[in-house]
Parts: structure tokens; C-alpha cells; sequence
């Protein structure tokens, strides 16, 4: 178990990943693990896509303890970088849950979650990347924060 956060009980989401100390901004938080998997080995074993992430087309880390508990947020104080390390994007207080934007890890079309974060920006339904607003997609992009499959797509200059 890491010592600069813990899992806790996250209200309405179950579990999530909680400072225990002040985390700087760009510090890395985890490495997400696990096996390689397909799109269609995600749909036959978690049907709501909540816990594998997207690494590439049709690639996926089927994500184990405590990466796979990271919960989303519209308004996130973490973002994925390099494919696969959670690196904060501003100073996290001890105490404070660890949040990244699951759109940033996703492009399929037919994947949507209902989005229960609860910031005043709150979109409601995470969707992929491409669906993020033009000013979001930038700042996402600046902070690197994209998967690179993700990125090498993007259009936008930054």
C-alpha cells in the first residue's frame, strides 16, 4: 500500500483513493497494472466499462487494486500520463479524494457513463474525449493529460 494515499469509503461511489499526505502537482500518484485486454474482453467481464483502462485501439489495462478504484471527476486533481501513470495536476491535500476524467482514457463511440462527481461543471454523462468541450480538450491536452492514441487524433492546437 502506497503512504501518500489510503482507500476510503467515497459516499455514493463506493471506494476511492484519498491523500494521506499533500501529493505536489505533478507527482505520481500510481502506475496502473494488470493484464492486456480487448474491447470485447472488457464488455464479457465488466459490463459497465467502468474499471478497465484504455491504452490504445481495442487495448485495454484490466486494472487492479488501487488503480481501478481512482473514481472520476468533471473537475479532476489527476490525470493519466504516459498511458498509464496517475500524476496529480494540482497540489492534492491530505484528505482530499483523488480524482481523474475518465474521458481523457476513452475512444469508443458506444461508451457512456452517468456521471455522479457532483462539481458545479459537472457534464452529467462521461463520454469520449472527442465529446469534451473544445476549452476542456485543450487544457487536457496542454496538461498532457491524453492518452497518446487519444492525442495523435486531436486536431486542436495547443
Amino acid at each position: 500500500m502506497s503512504e501518500i494515499f489510503e482507500i476510503k469509503e467515497s459516499g455514493s461511489l463506493n471506494r476511492g483513493l484519498f491523500a494521506t499526505q499533500l501529493i505536489k502537482k505533478g507527482e505520481q500518484i500510481l502506475e496502473y497494472t494488470g493484464p492486456i485486454i480487448s474491447f470485447k474482453e472488457t464488455l464479457e467481464k465488466i459490463p459497465d466499462m467502468g474499471k478497465p483502462l484504455q491504452i490504445g485501439p481495442n487495448e485495454y489495462i484490466d486494472s487492479q487494486e488501487p488503480g481501478v478504484l481512482v473514481n472520476h471527476a468533471c473537475f479532476p486533481n489527476a490525470g493519466i500520463r504516459n498511458d498509464r501513470f496517475l500524476m496529480a495536476i494540482q497540489d492534492i491535500l491530505p484528505g482530499q479524494e483523488i480524482f481523474f476524467d475518465y474521458s481523457t482514457t476513452m475512444d469508443e463511440d458506444n461508451w457512456t457513463l452517468e456521471c455522479k462527481c457532483g462539481s458545479p461543471n459537472c457534464r452529467h454523462i462521461i463520454k469520449d474525449f472527442r465529446y469534451l468541450p473544445i476549452d476542456v480538450q485543450r487544457k487536457y491536452l496542454k496538461l498532457n493529460i491524453v492518452q497518446s492514441f487519444i492525442a495523435k487524433k486531436s486536431t486542436l492546437m495547443v
